[in-house]
């Protein structure tokens, strides 16, 4: 395992709320990571979605864990404010796995909880079956285990003729990325809120060709054959109305597949229950974190 430097000239992050975290970099497999790093504790690793996000959306909702543990966020590879690629190829699930595992090597944490969400689930599932032994406990937040199934999302013709368009076509560049999107995310939420909206889109970091990589990425994932072998304690959390990544082939799948998991769905909420439902949603994440 290579030696991980951190850069130095840390600054100090105002979120939402008025708690502070330290950003910094860190060079990790020979790139510049961009982490936040907020609390004290045992070590929590929040992996966002997307792709083509950064992790800006997980804030402030997550900090209320620092209460108690040590948050680590970051930006995937090609991702946010971390380095971006020549050639997009490298941002395979064995990269980003093996990114996380250095990157809480870098930062001294030995063993940490993942909690992965949308994508970010999908590379977390892949993370427990490669580094199970770093793991303390898992967290998967409306994720799936493969895409084998049609997904029931729903709302208005621009609404639909955005996601079309998002899955068939790459995006020209951030702009483009970022219009289309705006439509779609609106149609994963059970009751969408503008304001809530306008906010997340403000703080959102967009790279377009991280979104365009992204597919031909997924096509190579499925965790169905390795999800009986990981035997972590495990929290599978799922949003009722979540019509990107639904319950059946998602969430329920999940915990009925692995050995050690619980399952948690909120009859609320779609693809964001930490923000629709956010005092359900912590009240059973930190009751897990606390066994």
């Amino acid at each position: 395992m290579k030696t991980n430097l951190l850069k130095t000239g840390a600054v100090l992050v105002a979120t939402l709320s008025t708690t502070h975290a330290v950003a910094e970099t860190a060079e990790v497999n020979g790139a510049e990571i961009y982490y936040e790093s907020i609390g004290s504790g045992p070590a929590i690793l929040m992996m966002h979605g997307g792709l083509g996000l950064s992790h800006d959306y997980f804030r402030p909702y997550f900090d209320q864990l620092s209460a108690t543990n040590t948050v680590v966020y970051y930006d995937h590879l090609g991702n946010g404010r971390s380095a971006k690629p020549d050639d997009y190829a490298e941002m395979t699930f064995d990269r980003m796995t093996s990114d996380a595992a250095e990157l809480m090597t870098a930062l001294g944490h030995d063993t940490f909880t993942v909690i992965g969400h949308s994508y970010g689930g999908f590379i977390a599932q892949e993370f427990a079956a490669q580094y199970g032994d770093r793991l303390d406990k898992l967290v998967l937040v409306d994720t799936v285990p493969a895409f084998d199934y049609a997904p029931g999302v729903s709302g208005t013709d621009e609404q639909m003729a955005a996601f079309g368009k998002l899955f068939t076509a790459p995006m020209a560049d951030n702009a483009d990325w970022q219009a289309t999107w705006n439509p779609v995310v609106q149609m994963y939420f059970h009751e969408w809120d503008a304001e809530v909206g306008a906010d997340l889109d403000a703080r959102t970091v967009y790279e377009y060709r991280a979104w365009n990589a992204s597919g031909a990425l997924l096509a190579t994932f499925n965790t169905l054959e390795k999800l009986p072998e990981i035997a972590v304690p495990t929290l599978v959390m799922g949003g009722r109305h979540d019509g990107i990544t639904p319950p059946e082939p998602g969430a329920e799948r999940i915990a009925a597949t692995m050995p050690n998991a619980e399952l948690a769905i909120f009859e609320n909420s779609g693809h964001y229950p930490f923000i629709e439902e956010e005092d359900a949603f912590f009240e059973t994440l930190t009751g897990f974190l606390a066994q």
